[in-house]
This record gives C-alpha cells, structure tokens and sequence, in this order.
C-alpha cells in the first residue's frame, strides 16, 4: 500500500518538477535573445525558431496530418498566440526597460486565472487571489532585489502598454492548452500539440514579412552569432520548453501552471547571489519564504 502512495505522490510532484525545469530554461533564454541583431525582423525570427523546432519533433517522431478542421484551427490559435507573445516581447524591449517589462509580466499568473474561471476552468476563490498577489508581491521584491523604490519610477508608454498584450497571449495559450484539450478537439498528446502548435504558429507569424519584408536583406544582417542563438532558443526553449508547458497544462490548473513564471527572477537571484553578482539582503530570506510557502498553498488548494 505504502509503495502504492509514493507512486502516487512522485505521479503528482513531476509535473512540479518538469516546471522548475521549464522556469530554468526561459530564464536562460533572456540573455541568450539579446545577442540578436536588433535590425532582424522580430516575427522572422520567432517564426522560423518555431518552424524549426516544430520541424525537428516531426522528424524525429512522424506525425499524422489528417486533423479535422476543428484541430487544425485549435494548434492555429495555440500557435499564434504563443509566438505573438514572443514577437511582442522582442518589439516592447525596444521601446520599454526590460525592469518595466519584467514589472507587468507579475500579472500573468492572475490573468490566467481569472481566464479559467470564465471558461469555468477552476472555481474563482478570493483565497486564491490572495495567494497570487502574495506570490506576486514576492517575485516583485526578488525582481527589485529589494529595492522597490525603483517601481514608484516606473512608466507605462508604448512598450508596456503592447507588452500588456502580450502577458494576456501567454495567459490564454497556457489556458487553452488545457481547454481544448478537454473539449476533445485535439488529442491528448503533449508532443502532437507541442510540435503542430509549433508548426501552425511559426508558418503563420512569418506570413506578413514572407509578403512584405526584404528576405535577402535579413539573410545579409543574419550573422554566426544570430544562428547560434536561434540554435540555442529553437531546441532548448522553443521545443523542450514548450513540450514540458504541454506535459504540466494536463496535469495542473492554468493559474498553478502560470505561476511557475514567478520562478524564473528567484533562479536569476540565486544565479547571481552563487556567482557574487549581487550581495545578500535580509529581505530577500523574507521575499523567497514567501513564494515558496505561497507556491506551496497554490499547490494544495482543491480544484
């Protein structure tokens, strides 16, 4: 019986796991996204990363392409939002401080939830609400590295305004994901919707510039440096990444799920504060028992 139970309760801590790998890889991938040229097109970039990493799971595990109108239209959506999210993010980043973005990114989670809720996803409880804003509070104090001063400066111009857009396309990807899934429009297989996602989101964001933008100029600004990026960000946090989200979107509420975001600041800290970057601040023991204990309440709250 004992044995029985820890299966089952190893069955219930991976997808917590596979998520804290995810917030690993997406916190790697900031500084990767820096090294591109600013002058290369923002959804070239996403749409070829996406078509590719969607290419390499085909190949590597042939899929089927006779889907119902209804699946194709489910990967469509999925697809695009989630490379919407990206190509807004890389466009906000030229007109916003990424301090500001980062800011604005805390309210993911809650919109997620409040999503679910209206697709009757999970029950809308005032206690949840609180725990996120609890969580929330505490990523905000890590993002600061507790100097919360800095956010009283804070300004809401063009960046963050489309940047606000975006946050909403990552709530509704990480909430659809689940949805359709259970309405039984696509299978219930994290790979197939993770590489068809890939494919029907790449081929689609990509369609304006294929159209309208000078090919031959962006292969001309498309340096070594640029393909050992999009090599770095297309296998490990276009394609794992997301088939990880894919894997976790069956497994937790779209509002936990989202939450993992929070994640990604306390990894930056705890990177900078083993290398020596940043020094130690009592208010950080503070700010990460509160999203662990947070996290931790978040997880144990009923459906």
């Amino acid at each position: 019986m004992s044995a029985i139970a820890g299966k089952a309760q190893m069955a219930n801590l991976t997808p917590h796991i596979l998520m804290l790998l995810w917030a690993a890889l997406v916190a790697s991938s900031f500084p990767v996204a820096a090294l591109f040229n600013p002058e290369l097109s923002a959804s070239l970039l996403v749409g070829i990363r996406f078509l590719l990493a969607g290419l390499l799971m085909w190949l590597f595990k042939p899929q089927s392409l006779r889907l119902n109108p209804r699946a194709w239209l489910s990967y469509g959506v999925l697809g695009t939002l989630l490379a919407g999210n990206f190509v807004i993010m890389f466009v906000a980043l030229r007109y916003a401080q990424p301090l500001n973005l980062a800011a604005i990114y805390i309210c993911l989670p809650l919109i997620a939830y409040l999503l679910a809720a209206l697709l009757k996803m999970e029950s809308l409880r005032l206690s949840r609400l609180l725990l996120l804003f609890i969580v929330g509070l505490a990523a905000l104090v890590i993002l600061g590295r507790a100097e919360l001063e800095q956010f009283r400066r804070l300004e809401f111009g063009f960046g963050e305004q489309i940047y606000l857009l975006a946050c909403l396309m990552a709530a509704a990807y990480n909430t659809l994901s689940r949805y359709v899934t259970d309405q039984q429009w696509v299978a219930s297989d994290p790979y197939l919707t993770t590489c068809f996602s890939l494919l029907a989101g790449g081929a689609l964001i990509m369609l304006p510039d294929l159209v309208s933008s000078d090919l031959t100029q962006f292969a001309a600004n498309f340096t070594l440096s640029d393909g050992v990026a999009l090599g770095y960000l297309t296998l490990f946090t276009s394609l794992i990444t997301f088939w990880l989200l894919q894997i976790c979107a069956l497994k937790l509420k779209p509002s936990m799920l989202s939450a993992y975001s929070y994640q990604t600041p306390l990894l930056y800290l705890l990177a900078e504060l083993a290398l020596g970057i940043t020094p130690w601040q009592p208010a950080y023991l503070l700010a990460i028992a509160l999203l662990l204990l947070g996290f931790y309440s978040l997880a144990k709250q009923p459906d």
